[in-house]
């Protein structure tokens, strides 16, 4: 743990884990062996990040339990309220309660950011890889070994199938249902459910 960086008293960090310096690590946090916290990242309260992981400079991650050997770049940000209002006179903000569940083996490129949930929680299944500048929304649920490229924005509440690729752009619209496998071109504007197996 570098000098300049700041680890609460009541984080737990295993045998062989590196903080550079500006790294905040908040109260209850737990970081497993093997894992680099590059600079001026932020862990917040109570987030879990396991084993042989690597976080990315000025990355920040709250409400979260990221899995095994996970690679998060820089700047990404995961476990920010969604966008959830109720419109009107002000616009209501509705509570953002959930977490981000980051399962093992995934890879989440630069810029990219990640909501927590609002009611359920927003997951990335094992082995999915996700490009730079991509955005998840609150109650996304992603499978596993998908592949998603630059630019995609996938609405609030949209499920995706195990093995999908989605090219870059690629926007869905909220509540859909991609099914397995299924791969939809870039810039596609997806606004009904895709069928598993399907190419569009």
């Amino acid at each position: 743990v570098d000098p300049e960086a700041s680890v609460h008293e009541d984080a737990r960090l295993e045998d062989g884990v590196i903080v550079d310096p500006g790294a905040v690590i908040g109260p209850d946090a737990e970081i497993g062996a093997g894992t680099i916290i590059c600079a001026n990242v932020v862990v917040g309260p109570d987030v879990r990040i396991g084993r042989d992981c690597s976080i990315g400079p000025g990355a920040s991650v709250t409400h979260a339990l990221i899995g095994d050997r996970v690679i998060i770049h820089a700047g990404v940000r995961i476990g920010q309220d969604g966008f959830g209002y109720i419109p009107g006179k002000g616009h209501l903000k509705v509570p953002q309660l959930g977490r981000v569940i980051v399962q093992d083996d995934v890879e989440i490129g630069a810029g990219t950011t990640v909501d927590r949930g609002g009611g359920r929680d927003t997951t990335i299944g094992e082995g999915t890889k996700i490009d730079n500048l991509v955005q998840v929304a609150h109650n996304v649920s992603i499978g596993r070994h998908c592949i998603i490229a630059g630019h995609v924005g996938i609405s609030g509440s949209v499920t995706l199938g195990d093995g999908v690729m989605l090219g870059g752009k690629v926007g869905i619209a909220d509540h859909r249902t991609i099914g397995d496998r299924a791969q939809l071109i870039a810039l596609s504007g997806v606004m009904h459910d895709v069928p598993a197996g399907e190419r569009w």
